[in-house]
């Protein structure tokens, strides 16, 4: 009999500190994550329509170790940055920005011709938003959401 109370407590040991550690995780830890501020607006084209789609980006001046916040462009232009979340905002201070247009599906499941070029649900935009270092675009981000929100208008 002693021997299997000694085998069921040895048993319960791994059990007991997987269960300590879990609570650990969830109570002990604390959130050490930089605050968001909620940022968005609208992207447009230099004819003044809305960029429909594509994605935007936002990452602090000359910071390359922290998360950018980022956005999925709506086809009338609009975004919301996320940086932990899908809409949490973006890090407070100034911010580099860059624009990825809409691309065009590479495969055609219907076997429909590709998008023409003048295809307005794909517009083409200048490859130096494409990237943050020739973007020209800059922006800051505050603690006073009212104030971030930014109106781009691209140009060529």
């Amino acid at each position: 009999m002693g021997n299997y109370q000694t085998a069921k407590i040895k048993a319960a040991y791994p059990a007991r500190w997987l269960s300590i550690a879990a609570l650990l995780l969830v109570c002990g830890c604390g959130d050490d994550r930089r605050p968001t501020y909620r940022a968005g607006g609208t992207v447009t084209q230099r004819n003044g329509q809305p960029l429909p789609g594509g994605w935007i980006e936002f990452q602090l001046d000359s910071s390359f170790t922290v998360p950018t916040a980022k956005a999925k462009i709506q086809p009338d232009g609009h975004f919301e940055l996320g940086t932990y979340g899908t809409t949490d905002g973006a890090f407070e201070g100034n911010h580099q920005v860059m624009i990825l247009p809409p691309v065009p599906p590479y495969v055609n499941p219907k076997g429909r011709p590709p998008p023409r070029p003048d295809d307005p649900r794909y517009p083409r935009i200048n490859p130096r938003y494409r990237r943050f270092e020739s973007s020209g675009l800059k922006l800051p981000v505050t603690t006073e959401a009212s104030q971030n929100r930014f109106e781009i208008r691209l140009e060529d």
